[in-house]
Formats: structure tokens, sequence, C-alpha cells
């Protein structure tokens, strides 16, 4: 007995409660209907912010508050829950009821992704939320009110007169007869009534009390429209997520379990995609009435209040379609491990890169260590090769900048006449450093076999050489005779012997090379490379660019 009575007072206060809430709610209702009249009253704002008054009218065209809330539910995790540019999330409705959101697989590729974007951009450059919309043409009704108001100012004579009037007429001794009051009375008002049929100081000075009320308003509008500028992308983000809540909403208004799966970029939250998660076909959205608005009573609004928002709600599928809007803000990858995993190495831009390079050039000057630079020689052989370790970066499809460092060995023999049937050689290997800076334009539309143009800048640095000078076999009593001539003519003190020697710090040359290749993927490239241009300083070899060329071979991975 004693479980019946205590089952029965809990459900007594808990219908008590229900009961308060309701009524309140339809007494918020009530006050905020009224103060959607163009009429407004002082206490308009007050109300507005003690009953939330979106939330309340929103609610009540709801088909039941559980509605409401759920999509609010799903509004807040749709703005917190994306961390990445763009994102898919699966959406779960239990009999038109929101339940709960998890990841989802989106079914746009990657080249739909970036078109999209485009698109999307464009119209959130020149988008602003529904409130400041909203704030704005408040402002601009009310300047437009203003504008009509004004009258044709008054006279100085009707300025006096009405302020005459105003301030209760003295009448002179001599223009009414002092000894009867009524009569002067009567007089003053006779007065008064001729001034305001001429000068209508009542009508200009209403005039001027409404003039100073709406500029008041319009300074006050004015303030509240810039501060929720400042707030645009919050709101404008809160917007999109609705957008997207009542999309799904009207389509998951149907008996039993509904999942869609949505597709929205994280900075707008503009809806990009929605398709049904389950490989079943999802049944056709219920349309169902909205539920009846709380009654109205005459004390709590007024009629003609009441029959604007008498109309019935719209009906849920009118909200099927995302609002235009909703397709705006850039992306650069889905949420979707997927389709990560499909085009990550496919659109990378950072490669490393092997470079194996062979080369011919010219010569006609050597320094040799002691003995100075040794000028006029035919050139004979030369070439070169080398290897370098080049990191590449893509800036487009076809387009890139590499820069490396790597070894590099040069070849050189020298021949030099001084009689018709005598001639002395001269050969040297040297070692050193490169350093390529290497900017590559390709063709952007031709997917393996792209030709390209290239523009490298080469540093290199000598470090260390063997060279030596070979005379002609001559008979051994000539020998003293033939290097008398040798130093004679060429210089030399010494004939026939190896040397070696390390190129000092100033001992430095620069080039310029201009490519044409043809790559085979981005993990492989060949090219030919012209020298443009050389210049050495120190004691470096000075190469002739007439005849100076490469083959240049990369490997990227």
């Amino acid at each position: 007995m004693r479980n019946i009575f205590k089952s029965i007072s809990i459900a007594i206060v808990a219908a008590a409660a229900l009961s308060t809430t309701a009524v309140a709610d339809e007494i918020c209702y009530n006050l905020c209907m009224s103060c959607r009249n163009t009429e407004r009253a002082e206490n308009c704002d007050k109300i507005e912010s003690t009953c939330n008054c979106p939330f309340v009218i929103d609610s009540a065209r709801s088909k039941n508050m559980g509605v409401e809330l759920g999509k609010r539910k799903l509004i807040d995790e749709l703005v917190a829950g994306c961390t990445k540019t763009v994102c898919a999330r699966t959406l779960t409705f239990q009999d038109g009821y929101y339940k709960g959101i998890e990841k989802g697989n989106t079914t746009l590729t990657r080249f739909e992704l970036i078109a999209k974007s485009g698109e999307a951009e464009q119209k959130a450059m020149g988008m602003l939320p529904r409130v400041i919309k909203d704030a704005n043409a408040t402002i601009d009704s009310l300047s437009r009110r203003r504008s009509l108001l004004p009258i044709a100012p008054m006279s100085m004579e009707c300025t006096e007169r009405c302020n005459d009037c105003a301030s209760g007429l003295k009448v002179e001794p001599g223009v009414v007869s002092a000894d009867s009051i009524a009569k002067a009375d009567s007089a003053r008002k006779a007065f008064c009534r001729i001034t305001e049929t001429s000068c209508q100081c009542k009508l200009h000075a209403d005039n001027t009390l409404e003039l100073i009320a709406l500029d008041k308003e319009i300074a006050a509008k004015t303030a509240a429209a810039d501060s929720l500028v400042k707030i645009k992308s919050d709101l404008l983000r809160e917007e999109m997520a609705r957008a997207i809540a009542d999309s799904v909403q009207a389509r998951c208004n149907v008996q039993g379990k509904c999942r869609f799966t949505v597709t929205y970029t994280s900075k707008e939250l503009a809806l990009l995609e929605m398709h049904a998660a389950d490989d079943k076909s999802v049944p056709a959205p219920v349309e169902t009435a909205a539920p009846a608005e709380p009654a109205k009573t005459a004390k709590s609004a007024p009629a003609d209040t009441a029959k604007p928002e008498a109309k019935p709600a719209e009906a849920p599928v009118a909200a099927a379609e995302p609002a235009p809007a909703a397709e705006a803000c850039p992306q650069a990858a889905a949420d979707d491990p997927a389709v990560e995993s499909k085009d990550a190495k496919k659109n990378r831009i950072f490669y490393k890169v092997t470079e194996l390079y062979y080369g011919n050039f010219r010569e006609h000057s050597y320094y040799a260590k002691d003995y100075g630079r040794i000028r006029n020689l035919d050139d004979e052989t030369g070439y070169e090769a080398g290897i370098n370790y080049m990191l590449r970066w893509y800036f487009y499809d076809g387009g890139a900048i590499t820069v490396g460092l790597g070894p590099s060995y040069h070849y050189k023999k020298f021949t030099y006449e001084y009689k018709p049937d005598e001639r002395y050689s001269i050969y040297y290997h040297n070692i050193g450093a490169d350093i390529p800076i290497s900017f590559r334009l390709g063709v952007p539309v031709i997917p393996v076999f792209k030709p390209f143009v290239s523009q490298t800048f080469h540093f290199h640095k000598p470090i260390f050489e063997v060279y030596k000078i070979e005379t002609p076999p001559e008979n051994e009593e000539d020998e003293d005779a033939m290097k008398a001539l040798a130093k004679k003519f060429v210089d030399l003190g010494m004939i026939d012997g190896i040397k070696n020697r390390f190129n000092g710090a100033k001992d430095l040359s620069f080039s310029v090379w201009l490519g044409f290749g043809l790559q085979i993927t981005r993990h492989f490239s060949a090219e030919y490379q012209m020298n443009f241009g050389t210049a050495s300083s120190g004691h470096a070899h000075k190469f002739d660019s007439d005849g100076y060329w490469r083959i240049v071979v990369d490997l990227a991975w």
C-alpha cells in the first residue's frame, strides 16, 4: 500500500512539473509572438532574452520538443566534431529522432572534392548569415522610415508663436481689456488656435520627438549589427549546421532506423554530399502535419499579431534539400581513410632524387702549382661525371624546384705544340663537390610522358687535383736540350713528373644550364643540358661554354 501511494505521489509531481513547463512555454510563446509585430513594446528585448524566443518559436513549429532538442544536439556535434578540412559523418535517427553520429565514408572522389571546393569557396566569399541580413534589413527599414518623417521647417515667426503658446501666452494691457480676465483668456485661446492651424505646432513637435527616438533606435541596431559581424564565422557555421540537420531530419522522418552520411567542410560547414549510409534504400520521408500551435488568448496577444503566424508550419519536405549556402568553403582532403590512402602517394609533392650526369667540356688554359697559368693550349679531351643527392618539391603537376649536393670528377687532356713535329701533353684528374639548383617546367595535362624544360644554376668547388706534363719520346742524348727548350718555351721546370695540389678556398666556378627532357612519371626523367655561361674565381678551371654539354638522369622515390 505504501508503495502504491508513493508511486501516485511521484506521478502527481511529474505531471505537475510537465504541466508547469507546458504553461511556461505557452506563456513565453504568446509573449514572443506579441513582440514580432512591427510596433514592439518596451519590454520586448527583456522578453526575448529571458524566453529565448527563436528557440521557443522553432520548437512550437516542430512536431514536438524532442525532435528540436535532438536537432540542436546534432548541430552542436556537427560544429565541434570535425577537426580536419573535410569530414564525412554518418548520422543515425530512430523513428524520426536523432540518436548519434559516427565517422562515415564519402562517395566523392578526390577530383570531385576539389571541383566542389572551387564552387563552395566562391559562394562563401559573399555569404552572410541570416541573422546579420535581418539586422541590416531592420536598419535599412528604420532609415527609410526616418527619411519620410521630416516636414517643412517652420518660419521664425511660427516658431516664436508656437513657443509662446507652449509656455503660456501673457496678454499685454491694451490688446485685451484688463477689466475682463475671461476675455483675455478667450483671446489667448483664439490666438493659439489660429497659430496651430497656420503653423502646425503640435505636428512639428511630434515629428521632432519621433526623429530623436528613431535616431536612438538606429544607433542601437547598428551597434548590435556591428557586434554580429565580429562573430560572423561562428554564426555562419551554426546556420550551415542547422541546414545539414534540417536536410537529414526531413529524409529521416520515418518509422524505424534511418542512417545518412553527409560530407561537409569544417571551416564553414558547407554540405558537399549526402547519401544513404546503408545499401538498402531508405523509405521516402512521411509528411506529418505540424502540431497545433499553443492557443492564444486575447489578453496575451492581439488579434492582428496572431494572424501572420496562424499559418501551418511548412511540411518537413520543404527542408529536404540543403540550403543553397550550404556549399561554401574550400577543402583539401576528405576525412575518409580510404580516400587518403588511395591518393596520398599520387598527390604528394616531395621526392628524394638520385641524379647521375655525364658531360663533355672544353678548356684552353691550365693553372699548375708553382708554374702559374699555362695558356693557349689545344683542347683535346675533356669529360666529367658525377652523382648528386637531391630534394625535389612540385609546385604544380609539371613544375618543380630541386636542390642537391654531390661529388664530381673531371678529366682533361691538353696538347702544346712548339714545333711542327714536337708536341707536349698536359692532363689532370680533379675531384670536387657540386651544388645544383634546378627549376623545371613541364606540360601539366600530359599524365605519363611529360616533356619539360629546365634551368639549372650549378656551383662547383674543386678540392683535389693530380696533374702531369708529358714530353715526346726523344733520344737520351737530346734530353737536356729538350728540357731546356721546354723551360724556354713552356716555362716548365718539371718534365714527366706527376704532381698534385689542393685547391684553395677562393677556387670556385659557376655555370648556367638550359635543359630539355622527358619525365616518365615522377620517378624517372632524362634530359640534355646546354651550357649558357661559366665564371670562375681564384685558380679554378676556366671552362668554355661553347661545346659544353651534359646528359642528366634522375631517379626519384
